[in-house]
C-alpha cells in the first residue's frame, strides 16, 4: 500500500475515472500495462517532459509493463492543445530526425535494458499510417463537434476570430487510437493532455471493451501558469552541459522551487515540505535553488560533476571569477564578432548576437565589446564571455 500511495499521490494531479478504482486495481497484485506518448516536436527532451517520464519510471520500478510511445505520426499532424493558432505540422523527415535520440535521452530516466522488465519503445506510425479513411470516419463517429469546440483553446480562437483547421479535430482521435492499438490499462500525461487521453478512454471502452485509466501529472510552471518548456522560450534540456543545466535551474523563478523538487527530483516529500516551510519563514531562496540545481545535475550526470558545476557557479556569480573548466576552441578565422558568436554557438541568430553585443553582454578578456561593427582580433589564450554563464577560451 505504501508503494501504491507513492505512485498515486506524488506528482499526480487527477486520476480518471477515480483514484479509488485505480487503487483497487493495483491492490489486486496483478501488474498493469501503461504508456506515455511524446510527440517529437523538437530534437531534445526538456525538464518539463521529465515529470511524466519520472512517473512512468516509478511504475516500471513497481514491476508494471511500461511503453514509451513516440508520436512520429501525430507529430506530423500537430497537437492543437494550448495553441492560439494552428501548429505547423512536422514533415515525416523532421519527425524521424527529432525522434532518433529520444530513447537515448529518455534512458537517463527509464530503464530500457532491464532484463526482467524493460521499457518498450513504440512509434505510432506503425498503426496510424495504416488506417483507412473508412476507419477514421468510424472513429470520428464516437465524438461530437460540440465536444471538440468546447475545448478551451478552440473557444478562445473563435472569440478572437482566429481560424481552426479541420485537421486539428483529428488529433485527439489519433492519440485516442494509440490506446486502442496498445490495448493498455493506463495512460500517463500532463494535465494539458487530458482531453486527448480521455478520447483514448472512450475509444478503448467502445472498441476493446476495456476500462482505461488516465493519470495526469502537473505541468511544471510558474505561479502565473507559464510553462517551463519550449513554447514559452525557457526550455531546459536534460542533455545540457552540467554548468549550463545548473545555471538554468538557478535562473528559474523562486515560485517554481518547491514544485520542481517534487516533480523533478527524488528528494523525500518530508524534506521538501520542510524546504517550503523555510522559504515561507524568509529563508534565502537561493540556497534552496542551489540544492535543487545540484540534485538535478546529479540525476543527469553525477554527484561529482554536480559539485564542480556548483563550485563554478559560486565562483562566477559570487566571487565574479571564471569557471575552472572553460571549453576550448581553435582560433577563429573571422574578425567579425557576430560571425564568431554564431560559429561557436554562443548566439542563436545574427539578430540575437547583435542584441547581446548592444546590451554589453559580450566580453573579451573581461572587457565589453562596444559595437558589433568592431573588428575583433582574437589571439591564443583569449577568453570570450557571453552573459554570465557562457565562456570560451581560444587556443
Amino acid at each position: 500500500m505504501e508503494q501504491t500511495e507513492y505512485l498515486l499521490s506524488r506528482g499526480v494531479d487527477t486520476i480518471y475515472p477515480t483514484r479509488k478504482e485505480l487503487e483497487k486495481k493495483l491492490a489486486s497484485g496483478k501488474k498493469i500495462s501503461l504508456y506515455l506518448g511524446v510527440d517529437p516536436t523538437g530534437a531534445q527532451l526538456h525538464i518539463g517532459h521529465t515529470v511524466a517520464l519520472r512517473k512512468l519510471a516509478q511504475f516500471q520500478r513497481a514491476g508494471h509493463k511500461v511503453v514509451l510511445l513516440i508520436g512520429d505520426f501525430t507529430g506530423r499532424i500537430g497537437d492543437p492543445t494550448g495553441k492560439d493558432k494552428t501548429r505547423k505540422p512536422l514533415t515525416a523527415e523532421q519527425a524521424i530526425m527529432n525522434a532518433k535520440s529520444y530513447q537515448e535521452q529518455a534512458s537517463k530516466i527509464l530503464d530500457f535494458n532491464n532484463k526482467k522488465n524493460p521499457v518498450e519503445i513504440k512509434y505510432n506510425s506503425e498503426w496510424l499510417a495504416k488506417l483507412t479513411f473508412e476507419q477514421i470516419i468510424k472513429l470520428a463517429a464516437h465524438f461530437t463537434a460540440q465536444q471538440m469546440l468546447e475545448r478551451d483553446m478552440f473557444e478562445k480562437r473563435m472569440k478572437a476570430g482566429k481560424p481552426i483547421s479541420l485537421h486539428e479535430f483529428f488529433y485527439p482521435l489519433m492519440q485516442g487510437y494509440d490506446s486502442v492499438a496498445l490495448d493498455v490499462d493506463l495512460e500517463i500525461g500532463g494535465t494539458d493532455q487530458t482531453f486527448n487521453m480521455l478520447a483514448g478512454r472512450t475509444l478503448q471502452r467502445v472498441i476493446n471493451k476495456k476500462e482505461k485509466f488516465v493519470l495526469t501529472v502537473p505541468i511544471l510552471a510558474d505561479s502565473n501558469g507559464v510553462k517551463i518548456g519550449k513554447t514559452a522560450g525557457n526550455v531546459i534540456a536534460i542533455t545540457a552541459e552540467p554548468a549550463d543545466l545548473y545555471g538554468k535551474i538557478m535562473s528559474l523563478g523562486d515560485d517554481v522551487i518547491v514544485q520542481a523538487f517534487e516533480l523533478c527530483t527524488d528528494v523525500e516529500m518530508e524534506e521538501i515540505n520542510q524546504i517550503e516551510k523555510n522559504l515561507k519563514k524568509g529563508e534565502n531562496p537561493r540556497d534552496a535553488k542551489m540544492r535543487l540545481a545540484r540534485e538535478i545535475v546529479t540525476i543527469y550526470h553525477n554527484s561529482d560533476i554536480a559539485q564542480v558545476a556548483e563550485d563554478d557557479f559560486k565562483n562566477v556569480f559570487t566571487k565574479h571569477g571564471k569557471p575552472t573548466d572553460i571549453p576550448e576552441e581553435k582560433l577563429p578565422d573571422s574578425t567579425d564578432i557576430i560571425e564568431i558568436l554564431i560559429t561557436y554557438k554562443l548566439a542563436e541568430s545574427k539578430s540575437a548576437a547583435k542584441r547581446l553585443v548592444e546590451q554589453g553582454a559580450v566580453k573579451l578578456n573581461d572587457k565589453a565589446i562596444s559595437s558589433w561593427k568592431e573588428i575583433v582580433k582574437i589571439k591564443s589564450g583569449d577568453v570570450l564571455q557571453v552573459g554570465k554563464r557562457k565562456f570560451l577560451q581560444f587556443k
